[in-house]
């Protein structure tokens, strides 16, 4: 049966609130060294970090350890694991290692041998796939001749795609969905909780990208994924089909950057739906890697800094307004993407000066004193009720989500999306485990962003 929150999680999560106001973040007592692993995402240096993880948790206290691999006595409900996650990220942790810390020692990523067997499931994640279908026209090195050149080789695009066998092509009327990952973790795994599962409730047919790197390097360069994505997606369906993107997170960036600066990628999407994005960075680069900007941090993170080259240039030249249909839905209780409270003010707000269409739904303002509009964190805007109402509203009809279409009182009276349930709740919030692993064995990290390619310099 499927586990859904009832009216009493808003009472206990404002209680939950008052209990445990804003304090001084504090330190992790977790021993992470990047030093320890090699720098390839290796399967085994990744299962000995998360193996490292639990044993320092049983190191400080064996009842930790118990807490940190069984959820089964701690988190039951998603009552119970919505107002645990509101008691932790409340009290703001200092940075990523302290949120996985909590995250584990509460129950919330209590099955970590099943998350880290999808993690590493090789075609769930694979940056390898065979897509032998070529479009109908040409698509690379270009679509058309103000789309920015490409940095990658045809083949490497191609074969992030990852296109799931219940893909119809668009056949039927089914409409596909691209689903482009955010950063730290490859799409695979980060929509296997969530919009992977948008074919079983709605018309919708998802694939996704696997960016090589899990998003860690040049945002530039991941971008170049989503571009061709688009019109591979668009070139290989029938020709009346446009296809949708749903982004998380960095998936934001890359996705408006395609648009941005391939041309071509606008009259191919039929909607951009934007879930966390952090369209003009975030003053929160320390938060996934303590001591920014004063110590280095992987390419795609100081890409999004809040005063960053990369979200200066993307903000200009009207950037910062919307090329397709868009719809954007942000948390104010996001613990990775400030600020993101208000309208324009908030990093995920997005223009609409070519009057193509944007609704910006604050979760907290749309759902304003409902369970739906209650205390969801940066990943959490995935298993949002609102999240795929408003995603499934906006890609099933002409122009951007329309919150008047909605039903607000049945949307947002529960904590998770409708054909969700606690597991997709607690395989959701163990992205940050997974995004700490990912983290530590990225190879490359720097003190500078990488300059902005020649393409976009004015």
């Amino acid at each position: 049966m499927r586990n859904i929150a009832s009216v009493c999680i808003g009472a206990s999560l404002a209680a939950s609130i008052a209990a445990n106001p804003l304090a001084l973040p504090r330190k992790s007592s977790i021993v992470l060294n990047r030093n320890d692993v090699n720098n390839d995402n290796d399967i085994s240096d990744i299962a000995g970090l998360l193996s490292s993880v639990t044993d320092d948790l049983a190191s400080l206290n064996p009842y930790l350890s118990l807490q940190a691999t069984s959820i089964g006595t701690k988190v039951r409900s998603v009552d119970a694991a919505a107002a645990t996650i509101s008691n932790i990220f409340s009290r703001s942790p200092a940075d990523l290692t302290v949120a996985v810390e909590e995250l584990l020692s509460q129950g919330l990523i209590g099955q970590v041998l099943d998350l880290l067997g999808t993690f590493l499931n090789s075609s769930l994640n694979s940056v390898d796939n065979d897509n032998p279908k070529d479009p109908e026209t040409s698509i690379y090195p270009s679509k058309s001749p103000g789309d920015a050149p490409y940095t990658l080789d045809e083949n490497t695009l191609r074969s992030a795609i990852y296109i799931p066998e219940s893909f119809s092509y668009g056949v039927g009327g089914k409409i596909p969905v691209i689903l482009v990952p955010g950063t730290f973790i490859p799409a695979g795994v980060t929509y296997h909780f969530s919009f992977s599962k948008l074919g079983d409730y709605a018309n919708l047919d998802p694939v996704w990208i696997n960016i090589p790197g899990a998003s860690l390097g040049d945002a530039q360069v991941n971008a170049e994924y989503v571009a061709y994505a688009i019109n591979y997606i668009s070139g290989i369906s029938p020709s009346s089909t446009k296809v949708a993107a749903i982004s998380w997170s960095q998936g934001g960036l890359d996705t408006q950057w395609a648009l941005k600066y391939w041309p071509s990628t606008r009259s191919s999407l039929s909607d951009f739906v934007a879930i966390s994005p952090d369209f003009h960075g975030t003053v929160l680069a320390y938060f996934v890697c303590p001591g920014f900007p004063f110590l280095t941090c992987t390419p795609s993170v100081t890409q999004q800094e809040y005063t960053s080259k990369f979200s200066a240039t993307l903000r200009s030249n009207g950037g910062n307004s919307a090329y397709v249909p868009t719809t954007t839905l942000y948390s104010s209780f996001d613990e990775i993407v400030e600020p993101m409270s208000g309208t324009n003010s908030s990093s995920a707000y997005m223009w609409d000066e070519r009057n193509v269409g944007v609704t910006n739904a604050w979760v907290q303002q749309v759902c304003a004193n409902k369970i739906g509009g209650s205390f969801y964190t940066h990943e959490g805007m995935l298993y949002n009720p609102l999240s795929w109402a408003l995603a499934i509203d906006a890609i099933t009809h002409d122009g951007p989500g329309d919150i008047s279409r909605l039903d607000l009182d049945k949307v947002c009276s529960t904590f998770l999306a409708d054909g969700l349930d606690l597991e997709d709740l607690l395989g959701t919030e163990g992205l940050l485990l997974l995004a700490l692993i990912n983290l530590l064995t990225y190879g490359s990290w720097t003190g500078t962003e990488p300059s902005i390619m020649a393409y976009a310099q004015d």
